[in-house]
């Protein structure tokens, strides 16, 4: 463990997108724990209830590790993403998109296009204030398409294009009861209120090689040749709105 102790100015600085569960919750701990500085955010699709809850989650890490450790920059919107993300499928027949990815599931294309918003967004923000570390609380175990190694190698890319490293501290964690145990020991009820989002559908069943494959042929032909220039939009974007796009939203607790 890290000794927590230590200055500010020591501690490696880690944009961490703070979902409000367990994953992130315990990833947060971690990470602190590892030396990191980490700045939480949240993001909002638009589809999304009780988002406010996610700062009592933030609020509980802080005042464990103090907010030289960890600070709450806010809630932040990604519904534009989501839209500009999903455009060249929502606009064409099932008949045209099944031609150039025949094996999509439509359930997933959602989920796809918000958390590559995310991963946008939290890449301006890395950039503009030079944090040269990212992460999430994704995991394998859970089976989804953007938390699958296909697609993790897709963002490690993504990030280390902009110079930043990403970092996933519970991708390999299986058990929910370990996850469980673990918060436990550093002395937290293990419950939190996640957010509810409305677009995002349970897989049923796990996504066959087919549908994986024409899942990631949509967001290399479809979203990744245009994310490097809607990062450097949104960094403009920050610098013109002199330096306050990012700037007076964190959230200092104090303890």
């Amino acid at each position: 463990m890290a000794n927590l102790g230590e200055s500010v100015q020591e501690a490696k600085d880690l944009l961490l997108m703070l979902s409000g569960g367990r994953d992130s919750f315990l990833s947060a701990c971690r990470l602190i724990e590892q030396g990191y500085r980490v700045h939480m955010v949240t993001y909002d699709n638009g589809c999304m209830s009780n988002t406010c809850d996610v700062k009592a989650v933030a609020e509980r890490i802080i005042m464990k590790y103090g907010s030289s450790r960890a600070l709450f920059i806010g809630v932040r919107s990604v519904a534009a993403n989501l839209y500009r993300l999903q455009e060249p499928y929502l606009y064409k027949t099932i008949g045209e998109s099944s031609k150039n990815y025949p094996h999509l599931r439509p359930a997933q294309l959602p989920c796809l296009a918000c958390h590559t918003g995310m991963y946008l967004e939290s890449i301006a923000y890395c950039r503009v204030h030079d944090i040269p570390y990212m992460a999430e609380g994704a995991r394998n175990s859970q089976k989804f398409f953007v938390e699958l190694p296909e697609m993790v190698k897709r963002y490690k890319m993504l990030a280390e294009k902009n110079g930043i490293s990403l970092i996933l501290p519970v991708y390999h964690l299986a058990s929910d009861w370990d996850r469980k145990l673990e918060l436990a020991d550093r002395g937290y009820v293990p419950k939190t209120l996640e957010p509810q989002c409305w677009i995002g559908c349970p897989l049923k069943t796990d996504l066959s090689s087919y549908e994986i494959d024409s899942l990631g042929d949509y967001y290399d032909n479809e979203m990744e040749p245009r994310l490097q220039s809607l990062i450097d939009e949104r960094i403009k974007a920050c610098s013109y709105e002199g330096q306050q796009g990012w700037e007076g939203h964190e959230t200092y607790i104090e303890v």
